[in-house]
């Protein structure tokens, strides 16, 4: 990438400036799409904050690190990038069943690649809300398992930091950021994140950075938003391996993938705007645009691709007061416009494709008070898809293809005291098929069925001053889910075998139990169980488990302030055996459970904030995938890091 851009930025971020006050205390959810549903405990459903003193502590370096094992999130890497699993989708799935969202803004593709989390600094996250479930009527589409929004630090903080880390594999990386008043309404921030390391694989080196600029206004009920982006990663791509050879040497890559490599470049606005009207009105609309090249080459074949991504959003939030309590009536409108071009030969085949998918939905929520202590949520959305395909093999003429899903949801929350909450919500979700996935199909089959689902969940809270617990219930039922299927008849034209194709049904029951403990003013204990029993219910799989699912997940962590300004903090992460990915018929046996322990110590002087963190303390070996062909990608060893920060 263009180090020098980095480089500059990096440089000219380094001013003096006032203090910055890295602890947030504000609690405001806006997962929920809505200002009346503004904290946790007023959404019907299972949401979890990760704040950002959890993220201080935590030392983690990056997102998926932060998010393994968290609210049940399951993991899966090609060591080409991790996707995130929740409630039981398989490693290959995972990535098109949980949405990301950056401040509310998708960050999933229209293709089958997975969302780039390297594009997001992690010294710029001010915490993230995880939301499991579904989320069909207010996200949409791929908002099935769960959604994750991440949200970004303020401009309104006047400051700024510098870091670098240092860490194991010839890891080594550097970060700035700047906030600053422009004047009494407008406020901007810049920002920058460069990092290089051989990761812990051969031939697995990367290379990658992002620039960032913001400007924000607010006056009163009205604000303005406007985000620029640019990330840039360039990483080679390692040989999947034998079993033999993982558990010889999990390092190494064989020859034959020599030269494959993945180099991602991707531009990004973000444009929002919000203003109330009159007393119980409030209006927003936003933009998000992409535009992401890649080129890669894997088995030796070249490829490129281009992908842009227009979405725009708008919708009105008008709340009312009835003499039992507070409401709110949500009412909006999204559209997607994508367009993905990709070009790839080979010695024995050629693929062509010049894809366009457009979406539109319309969709609208209800608040309504029944009493001082119970809330009624309903609410609906109703979307449809054009897919313009046109593909050199599947179809070389041009096809259009029109399909339309909707979702309904009821819930209701009721608060039995002030510490006390109950939840029980029904939520229908569903997924459109990738603009790349629809021209990979069997002979014969022209377009896939919508995917859908049905979500029924219970839960409880209690919160009091000292501690936290909760626990819940729930039963997801997946239609046609879209899959990829080894035994599938091969495309015409297609260079491997195997097809994209609607799967029989399958239900996933599940239960968590989560919670945290003020043992003393300086230790802090919090623990995670989670229990999935996912298995197909119609076909010629009926009865078998989804592949690559583990029905039982733990977190134990522990973080102890052993002096003012010394802080420790453990974890355990446990995930349980589960069949390999793809292998539907559970023929291929279970791989073994096994733990991840991380350790980091922080020390904080001043301004000054120093962290060392150990990932994989024991040095376990783990696969981080492993597929019905037998193919393994090992997880990472253990990892030292060191990292400096300074703040202004």
């Amino acid at each position: 990438m263009n180090k020098q851009i980095v480089a500059s930025l990096v440089a000219t971020s380094l001013f003096p400036a006032a203090a910055w006050a890295e602890q947030n205390t504000e609690t405001v959810v806006v997962i929920g799409r809505s200002h009346h549903a503004d904290t946790l405990t007023q959404i019907p459903a299972n949401v979890a904050v990760i704040t950002q003193e959890d993220i201080r502590k935590s030392g983690a370096q990056d997102i998926t690190t932060l998010l393994r094992g968290k609210s049940g999130i399951q993991v899966s890497d090609t060591n080409s990038g991790a996707s995130f699993a929740m409630r039981g989708f398989s490693g290959g799935q995972s990535a098109h069943n949980t949405l990301i969202l950056v401040d509310g803004r998708r960050l999933n593709k229209a293709d089958l690649s997975g969302p780039q989390l390297g594009a997001i600094a992690m010294s710029q996250v001010e915490r993230i809300e995880i939301l499991s479930g579904s989320a069909g009527v207010l996200y949409g589409d791929q908002a099935v398992g769960g959604v994750i929004n991440i949200i970004l630090k303020s401009t309104a903080r006047e400051g700024g930091h510098v870091g670098v880390r240092l860490g194991d594999f010839d890891t080594r990386g550097t970060y700035a950021s700047k906030s600053g008043k422009l004047s009494d309404y407008w406020h901007y921030q810049i920002s920058a994140d460069y990092e290089k390391t051989d990761n812990y694989r051969e031939h697995n080196a990367q290379d990658s950075g992002m620039l960032s600029s913001r400007v924000e206004y607010q006056r009163g009920s009205e604000r303005f938003h406007a985000v620029l982006s640019y990330f840039d990663d360039d990483r080679q791509w390692p040989s999947s391996l034998t079993e033999n050879d993982y558990r010889a040497n999990p390092r190494q890559s064989k020859s034959t993938h020599a030269e494959d490599y993945g180099h991602e470049i991707s531009r990004s606005l973000d444009v929002g705007y919000q203003k109330g009207v009159g007393e119980t009105w409030q209006l927003s609309t936003s933009l998000q645009y992409s535009d992401t090249s890649t080129s890669a080459k894997s088995w030796g074949t070249p490829s490129q691709a281009e992908l842009d991504q227009l979405t725009i959003s708008a919708s009105g939030e008008k709340s009312f007061s009835t003499n039992r309590g507070e409401g709110a009536w949500i009412v909006g409108v999204d559209y997607a416009n994508n367009a993905f071009d990709y070009y790839s030969q080979s010695a024995f085949s050629t693929t062509d494709r010049d894809n366009r998918q457009q979406r539109m939905s319309v969709f609208s929520q209800l608040h309504y008070p029944l009493s001082s202590q119970t809330t009624l949520v309903l609410g609906g959305r109703k979307s449809r898809v054009t897919d313009d395909l046109t593909d050199a093999a599947t179809y070389p003429n041009g096809e259009q293809l029109k399909a339309h899903a909707s979702a309904l949801e009821i819930g209701v929350n009721h608060f039995i005291d002030d510490i006390n909450r109950l939840y029980i919500r029904g939520e229908q979700n569903f997924r459109f098929a990738k603009v790349d996935e629809q021209a990979y199909t069997s002979p014969g089959v022209f377009g896939l069925d919508p995917q859908r689902g049905n979500s029924l969940e219970l839960g409880w809270r209690q919160e009091a001053e000292s501690y936290q617990i909760g626990a819940d219930l729930y039963r997801l039922e997946i239609d046609d889910e879209i899959i990829f299927d080894s035994s599938a008849t091969k495309p015409v034209g297609g260079s491997f075998n195997g097809a994209n194709v609607n799967a029989d049904r399958s239900v996933r029951y599940g239960g968590s139990i989560s919670g945290q403990l003020q043992v003393t003013s300086a230790w802090l204990v919090a623990g995670e169980y989670h229990y999935i029993d996912a298995e197909f219910t119609e076909g010629d799989s009926k009865g078998n488990a989804l592949p690559w699912v583990a029905k039982h997940t733990a977190t134990l962590q522990s973080t102890v302030h052993i002096t003012q300004d010394i802080l420790m903090h453990l974890e355990g992460i446990y995930t349980g055996s589960r069949y390999k990915d793809g292998d539907t018929a559970n023929s291929k046996g279970k791989l073994s459970p096994y733990w991840l322990s991380n350790f980091a110590l922080q020390y904080e002087l001043d301004q000054w904030l120093t962290t060392f963190r150990i990932d994989n303390l024991f040095d376990k070996q783990y696969p981080a995938n492993v597929n019905q062909w037998d193919s393994y990608y090992p997880g990472d060893g253990r990892q030292l890091t060191l990292e400096a920060r300074y703040s202004f």
